[in-house]
């Protein structure tokens, strides 16, 4: 099958969308099928990001590239925030797919404007979400919690394809004693409520080690906190690539998904089951979706830094527990959430789009 990937970002350097499109293209490709990238084609600056609500030269540069490739099938991912909805169903006449990776196009119940800034974004997502219902011919998205909140907004044909990651070749690397994140260093992520359940339990663990892997505004907030803790207590390693960072989570004792936001899913949770560690993570309900159906970690209410402190002084402080938990979490991972999984439930959803795209036609 030749599959055409589409996504407003370039992959390298990119967050958990653009890590999981490449594996996804990489999966693809070991499974036999042809794949070619339309990524960070278009960014949309100063007054040029009025076009983020409706690009038709991306769409025009869209449909040129197909000509040139000849999809069977076109996978759309994060394609709203630049290449904007109209590319959306492009080019006419090729089956279309949208993966869903965050909550734009699903926002949780009770969400509320908070400005008129918050209910432009708000009349932009609805707008978006009706042109993917009318123009793409299936869905999938990240997490089961995800896919409900699509279906309950109008979508009828939603699949659940996990986020995933590559099990690590070899036997699995004994644990170390630190306490990691990975994702973008921003209040939106807990990761200050993280620094701060740190520095309540750092002293009965002087071994422990808070490993923080990303970039972004907080940063200057944690150097202040490893200064204020003592030489290698708080390690800043900056943005990393996929491979660096499943590094760094095969060396830990516990990963910390600590979200205050709503999520599309947790990648940072998987990685670390399948390297056999333990998760603590906020309860967030795309976040735990892992968790709950492995028993795999922690659920800690988002924002409670005496929770997450009392969790992090358990795992730290009981080995055989995180021991326990990280074999759960793994097993749990080797059946959900491989990158073979991901690609046969990939292939399922675009046999669907193609049966919609035959019959559209007919």
């Amino acid at each position: 099958m030749r599959v055409l990937l589409v996504n407003d970002l370039a992959l390298e350097g990119g967050g958990g969308a653009e890590v999981y499109l490449q594996r996804l293209a990489e999966g693809l490709e070991a499974a036999g099928d042809t794949v070619a990238l339309f990524a960070g084609e278009v960014q949309h600056r100063g007054p040029a990001k009025v076009l983020d609500l409706w690009d038709p030269w991306a769409r025009r540069a869209l449909e040129r590239d197909a000509r040139r490739f000849r999809p069977d099938v076109v996978h759309h991912h994060n394609v709203v925030r630049e290449l904007s909805a109209a590319v959306l169903g492009a080019p006419t006449g090729i089956a279309s797919v949208l993966t869903v990776h965050d909550v734009r196009l699903a926002p949780a119940p009770g969400r509320r404007p908070a400005s008129a800034r918050d209910v432009a974004f708000l009349a932009k997502d609805a707008f978006d979400r009706h042109v993917a219902r009318r123009r793409v011919d299936a869905v999938t998205a990240v997490s089961a919690t995800l896919a409900a909140r699509l279906r309950s907004f109008g979508f009828p044909d939603v699949a659940h394809v996990p986020a995933f990651a590559p099990a690590p070749a070899g036997p699995l690397s004994p644990p170390g004693d630190d306490v990691c994140f990975a994702g973008r260093l921003e209040r939106g992520k807990g990761v200050l409520v993280l620094a701060a359940a740190f520095a309540r339990i750092s002293d009965r663990h002087p071994e422990a080690r808070l490993v923080l892997a990303g970039e972004g505004p907080c940063r200057p907030d944690l150097e202040a906190l490893g200064a204020r803790l003592g030489p290698g207590r708080v390690q800043l390693l900056g943005q990393l690539g996929a491979s660096e960072v499943s590094a760094v989570l095969a060396r830990a004792r516990v990963a910390v998904a600590p979200s205050l936001d709503p999520e599309g899913a947790g990648l940072t949770p998987i990685e670390a089951a399948l390297a056999g560690r333990p998760s603590i993570v906020s309860d967030d309900p795309a976040l735990r979706e892992p968790l709950d159906r492995s028993g795999g970690g922690l659920v800690v209410a988002a924002g409670d830094v005496e929770a997450l402190a009392a969790a992090l002084d358990r795992i730290l402080g009981d080995r055989a527990l995180a021991a326990a938990l990280g074999r759960a979490g793994r097993d749990g991972a080797l059946r959900h959430h491989t990158t073979e999984a991901a690609v046969a439930a990939t292939h399922a959803a675009y046999g669907r789009a193609l049966q919609r795209a035959g019959r559209r036609a007919a």
